[in-house]
């Protein structure tokens, strides 16, 4: 299975996280080399909110393109009940939505193997403010 390279649909705000777990499924290794040091110098001119909102609708994305049906409906009741009640974070889940024929028609669920590999990244992000997706 190729991976593809990054998704034209996802564009940026997690789009790495789709081709990681492509690559993982594919037999392609990842690894963290402390040696090397990457500097990401993100725009002055981008907008927050437009940010958060592809942020969001790509992580139900790709919740809803690899997870297994049950934890992509647990991830999908978390982010509800954690992201801000705000137009931004509507826009969102309504774009999300309308991306879900597309998301069916590429929907391939992670391979068991991937998704144990990956367990204890999924928690840590749970309980991280990183992706919290507040303004």
């Amino acid at each position: 299975m190729p991976a593809g390279g990054f998704s034209e649909r996802l564009c940026f705000a997690g789009e790495e996280d789709l081709l990681a777990v492509d690559l993982l499924s594919a037999g392609w290794e990842l690894c963290y080399v402390e040696d090397l040091v990457v500097h990401h110098q993100a725009s002055a001119l981008r907008d927050p909110h437009a940010r958060r909102r592809a942020g969001l609708r790509n992580t139900l994305w790709f919740t809803w393109l690899r997870q297994p049906r049950r934890k992509a409906l647990r991830r999908t009741a978390f982010l509800v009940s954690t992201v801000p009640r705000d137009r931004v974070s509507l826009l969102a889940f309504l774009d999300a939505a309308r991306g879900v024929r597309w998301v069916l028609a590429g929907r391939r669920v992670m391979p068991p193997s991937v998704a144990a590999r990956l367990a204890d990244l999924y928690v840590a992000q749970t309980r991280s403010t990183a992706r919290r997706y507040v303004s």
